[in-house]
């Protein structure tokens, strides 16, 4: 007498099982590990908001023959969790470690809110004219490296506490002061005929 055959469903039911292990976990991810980063022991900078910076974007091309020199109006928003307190702001335009370049171009700090409780703040606009800054003794030479493709970069650096004059190794005018970070938000203007001649257009 032949042996009985196994039942189909009993044989196929391991293989439904295996394959539905995989569905089933898909829909239910399994929960992973969140980072852990020690803390630095320092004061949280204030958050620049970049998706309110104006000009909104972050590459700005600059006609190197405007028939008036151009300017360009930045500003940003900022926000402080800890509205008590006020915050330091600089400009820096091609900044370098060592020399003229390495001093902030403007400054100024914002006073904490007036009701206390607010943590959005504006940083007061500041009219940036790519042509003063153009490298060279001559206005033929600043013509060169404009017609050349030079470029500036600005930055706008934020902190709720700056050395003045931290001296080396720390970074001229832009360094904070022990305990505290900073935050930058950067505009580049490039040079490029047919750019732009000013933000907002004149």
């Amino acid at each position: 007498m032949p042996a009985p055959r196994p039942s189909r469903r009993r044989a196929v039911a391991p293989a439904l099982a295996a394959l539905a292990l995989p569905l089933l976990l898909a829909g239910c991810p399994l929960p992973q590990a969140l980072p852990e980063f020690p803390s630095t022991g320092k004061i949280t900078p204030p958050r620049l908001v970049s998706d309110q910076a104006t000009p909104a974007d972050t590459v700005l091309e600059v006609d190197p023959a405007c028939a008036t020199p151009p300017g360009y109006v930045l500003s940003t928003t900022l926000v402080d969790e800890n509205p008590l307190e006020p915050v330091d702001y600089r400009w820096f335009v091609d900044w370098r470690p060592t020399g003229l370049n390495a001093r902030d171009q403007f400054r100024d700090t914002i006073p904490g809110p007036t009701d206390g409780i607010t943590t959005v703040r504006t940083v007061p606009a500041w009219t940036f004219q790519p042509y003063d800054f153009d490298p060279g003794q001559t206005p033929a030479e600043q013509a060169a490296f404009r017609t050349g493709g030079g470029l500036h970069v600005v930055e706008l650096v934020v902190s709720n506490g700056f050395e003045e004059d931290p001296g080396p190794p720390a970074r001229p005018y832009r360094s904070p002061k022990a305990g505290f970070e900073t935050q930058v938000f950067r505009w580049i203007f490039h040079y490029v005929p047919s750019g732009g001649c000013g933000f907002p257009p004149p």
